[in-house]
């Protein structure tokens, strides 16, 4: 058995006094977050503490290549010696990109999804990845996910030298979350933990921080309404946390996979896309993980499978939608939805081998 995850935690802590005390004598600082964040006290009090930077903020939801290209032409300007990321998944897997470019020698994006780049690492900036939805756990895994929206293609670009060297958790930059970005977020963070618990390449020590995960989005889900109390958003942002470090060894399996043709064609969010498979799903590979989904019934309020779907949807119902066809699916293009699902790299992590009309049935269930 063999677990790793490199990546430094810093949990609870405040953003600007961290941050400081890691790059204040760094080099060329790069900090990579959402406009919206750029105009926040957070932000000038980050600014302050750390001297001289450059900021990019021209961040795509679900970065394309094309959005990808001004971000690495970005960083080729300035080369980095150290990059703060600030913000959700989209936010932390651009600077992502961006750092593997500026040690991987290349800053053409088409570059970096084809071969094997040539690594130097002498070039590899210092990296914080900052969380402020808690669903992605990008903060805490070395994938970096691109969107060619152009094509209809997903890529990763997985490499193990880019997994950041710190994750910093500041509980107060997730108290604005929205509630429907609240519900995508966890559910993101849901469909990780279940992935990683029906996984091939799953191991004891993430089937405890997937298991730990799932207990306490299910303890909690209830909770979020219109406010989330503080209480809850940490229980929230901790459940992420144990996701990300799961499936940081385990990737995503089927519900992932079938989840990034609902992106790409129909724009469903993605915490939203890959959970609603979860159900259908949890009913195949029941059997398989009969044993793990015990220790979650001992320590939750929910004793079988059905009391796990009827759990979340009782809180999200009224709150977002949560049927393929409630975002423009119809019937018909069920079959093509299929045939985008099969990613080899996804799919085949499936506990139970999954047949064309096993996928076809979870669409028809979630339509």
């Amino acid at each position: 058995m063999e677990y790793y995850n490199p990546v430094k935690i810093s949990l609870d802590v405040d953003l600007p006094n961290v941050v400081s005390s890691l790059f204040k004598n760094t080099g060329q600082k790069l900090i990579f977050c959402s406009k919206r964040f750029s105009r926040t006290q957070s932000f000038s009090e980050l600014r302050s503490g750390i001297g001289e930077c450059e900021v990019f903020s021209d961040i795509e939801t679900n970065p394309s290549v094309k959005s990808l290209e001004l971000a690495l032409g970005f960083a080729k300007d300035y080369s980095p010696e150290s990059i703060i990321a600030i913000g959700g998944g989209s936010v932390i897997d651009t600077a992502k990109v961006a750092r593997y470019a500026c040690y991987g020698n290349t800053f053409d994006i088409r570059g970096l999804l084809g071969d094997p780049v040539k690594k130097d690492l002498s070039k590899k900036p210092l990296f914080a990845a900052v969380p402020t939805t808690h669903g992605s756990g990008s903060e805490l895994t070395m994938w970096a996910t691109v969107w060619d929206k152009t094509s209809g293609k997903k890529y990763s670009i997985s490499d193990p030298e880019n997994y950041p060297d710190f994750a910093i958790y500041d509980f107060s930059l997730f108290s604005s979350l929205p509630v429907q970005v609240t519900f995508a977020s966890t559910l993101d963070a849901f469909s990780h933990s279940f992935e990683a618990l029906w996984n091939k390449n799953s191991n004891p020590i993430s089937d405890h921080f997937a298991t730990e995960g799932i207990k306490l989005i299910l303890n909690n889900i209830g909770k979020i309404g219109q406010s989330v109390g503080e209480g809850v958003r940490k229980e929230l942002v901790l459940a992420s946390m144990y996701a990300g470090l799961a499936f940081s060894n385990t990737k995503t399996a089927a519900a992932h996979s079938i989840s990034y043709p609902l992106t790409l064609r129909y724009n469903i969010p993605h915490g939203i896309a890959c959970s609603m498979p979860l159900f259908p799903l949890l009913k195949i590979n029941n059997t398989a993980i009969k044993n793990k989904l015990s220790k979650i019934f001992s320590c939750s309020d929910v004793k079988d499978i059905n009391g796990i779907e009827q759990k979340v949807k009782s809180a999200i119902k009224g709150m977002i939608p949560y049927s393929i066809s409630e975002y423009g699916v119809t019937r018909d293009e069920l079959p093509a939805l299929v045939d985008g699902s099969f990613t080899k790299e996804r799919m085949a992590n499936n506990i139970v081998e999954l047949s064309v009309n096993d996928v076809l049935s979870v669409f028809e269930t979630i339509f």
